[in-house]
């Protein structure tokens, strides 16, 4: 792939202390210990555009000890959210501390006493000895630490995690208007921080059902107007139900794909223990405990009809591999393409552990090759004719495509990928696209995250999916997030508009900047500095919020 380059366990608690101390190294380390309520005015450098106006909210962890106790993953700190507010080329910062009912807990008893991902808690000392027995039989008491995401449904705004518990939040003063716990209106346990939007203001979402004999994985609906004092979420619905391959062992998901008239969702070969997550109160585990990868189970493509939740009967299946995001899907000539990021394994689960990046830090270069993921094409063919059922004729008939697809005897469609960036230890990770214009539509680029394997540092790419090359911009001892795209008002072309990212600095922790990038040639426009008098941690997702 053509590159264009634009420049720009013997004593843990001791061990995190000494993480958090050297916490430059990385940004999911760093714990904020005093927010910016006031909003702050930034230094611009460069221009922002006059026409770019809102604000950039984004969303992750902020907080990695509580008392004596340190969370053990990235997954795991207190919810933190941001604000960039841009108006007349100007910027401001301001974040705040999700003040969920699992952050006020924690910091009542000044302990971790509401498990996360891949912390265990302590007993909650403010809860009886009987309501502790009970809620180890709950399988709703979840965390409601929304770390992950931050949804639009409709004029509303709502931060996510994987758990049912979501926040609506003012986009203004990033306080908490309302707390919503969906599985009491629709059947699942948990689910994703990836919903996916309508225009109109319908939200779909993907959620785990434990209730039934065999676990099922239900696509919920929830509509974008409702009956007369009826809220959303009072309406939400399950339009379709897949029954889990094992009984006992669900695959875990953290996202899935929508096209104009097809949902699909993967099923992974990183399962759940139902048995060991319904112990785990007992054994002190973890959810991330309960997690098993299985590498002799292939990867399960389900393909839904959207008008009428029906499951296709067909099973489309490849080489067992793990993702985290889908970066889009769609139709074309009776096939459905699909593009994700992809790891050869589960292992990047792992390698997010606090202590694991440390002595990732240590050893860079073989930290890199654990933490591997490339964009990967599957194409799925919709209509297979009899006389095709041969394992060695490859029935995908899109012209110019790499990707492949066979008819196995017992039935099965097994898939074969095609590159969309070049194997080998660099991560592709956090890829966003011009979703308003092109989400489950024919695209042609996508922006993502990257990191070189030698010495880790972060570095933005885009990719054009047609011609296979890619344009970076990178900046020496930095760490860029996610890269939003915002579309310039009467865009007619897909790239016409600008990124938006949040970057940190690798050497001070209290500095930050947004940074602008023409997401055409991905130079860059201009940028707002901020020196904070407290630390900036770093985000996982967010969006681009238009003033109104």
């Amino acid at each position: 792939m053509e590159d264009n380059k634009v420049s720009g366990v013997t004593n843990e608690k001791q061990e995190l202390n000494e993480i958090i101390c050297d916490s430059s190294k990385f940004s999911f380390a760093r714990s904020c210990k005093e927010e910016t309520i006031t909003p702050v005015q930034g230094t611009i450098k460069g221009k922002i555009p006059i026409w770019i106006k809102g604000s950039l909210l984004r969303n992750g962890s902020g907080l990695l000890e509580i008392g004596p106790d340190k969370f053990r993953h990235v997954f795991d700190g207190m919810a933190l959210l941001h604000r960039y507010h841009i108006s007349n080329g100007e910027v401001t910062y301001q974040n705040k501390f999700l003040r969920s009912k699992t952050y006020n807990r924690n910091m009542k008893a000044n302990r971790i006493v509401v498990s996360e991902f891949g912390t265990k808690a302590h007993p909650d000392p403010c809860k009886t000895l009987l309501q502790r027995l009970m809620s180890m039989f709950v399988l709703n008491d979840h965390t409601d630490n929304d770390l992950v995401n931050i949804v639009p449904y409709g004029d509303e705004i709502y931060v996510h995690t994987e758990t049912p518990f979501i926040h609506r939040i003012d986009p203004n003063t990033l306080k908490i208007l309302d707390r919503v716990n969906f599985c009491e209106q629709v059947a699942v346990n948990i689910a994703t921080a990836h919903p996916h939007l309508e225009h109109d203001g319908t939200v779909y979402n993907m959620g785990s059902s434990l209730a039934s004999s065999r676990p099922l994985y239900n696509i919920i609906k929830f509509p974008s107007t409702t009956k007369s004092g009826k809220s959303k979420f009072d309406e939400g619905t399950v339009i379709c139900s897949i029954p889990a391959l094992s009984k006992r062992n669900p695959s875990y998901f953290h996202s899935f794909a929508m096209t104009e008239n097809y949902f699909v969702f993967v099923e992974q070969p990183l399962t759940v223990s139902v048995m060991k997550l319904g112990i785990s109160s007992f054994t002190g585990s973890s959810f991330m405990d309960c997690m098993n990868w299985n590498s002799n189970c292939q990867s399960r493509f389900h393909v839904i009809k959207r008008a009428t939740g029906e499951v296709f009967s067909t099973v489309y299946v490849a080489e067992p591999f793990f993702m985290f995001h889908h970066i889009n899907a769609y139709e074309e000539n009776e096939h459905i393409i699909m593009d994700a990021c992809c790891y050869q394994d589960a292992g990047i689960i792992k390698a997010l552990l606090v202590l694991e990046i440390e002595n990732g830090y240590k050893n860079r270069k073989s930290y890199g090759e654990q933490i591997t993921s490339q964009a990967r094409r599957y194409v799925i063919p919709l209509k297979i004719s009899n006389d095709e059922e041969n394992p060695k004729t490859n029935i995908v008939q899109l012209e110019g495509s790499q990707a492949e697809a066979y008819v196995q005897k017992n039935g099965d469609v097994f898939l074969k990928y095609e590159e969309l960036t070049e194997k080998g230890p660099v991560l592709c990770e956090l890829p966003r696209i011009n979703y308003d214009g092109f989400n489950g539509k024919k695209y042609k680029y996508f922006y993502a995250t990257g990191r070189l394997p030698e010495d880790l540092q972060t570095y933005l790419i885009k990719v054009d999916v047609w011609n296979k090359t890619k344009t970076i911009w990178l900046e020496e001892k930095t760490i860029p997030s996610e890269p939003v795209f915002v579309g310039r008002p009467g865009a007619t072309e897909e790239d016409d508009g600008v990124i938006l990212s949040a970057v940190l600095s690798d050497e001070n922790q209290n500095k930050v900047f947004l940074l602008v990038l023409d997401a055409s040639t991905f130079q860059e426009l201009g940028r707002a500095e901020f020196l904070l008098d407290s630390v900036v941690p770093g985000d996982i997702h967010g969006l681009f919020w238009p003033a109104t």
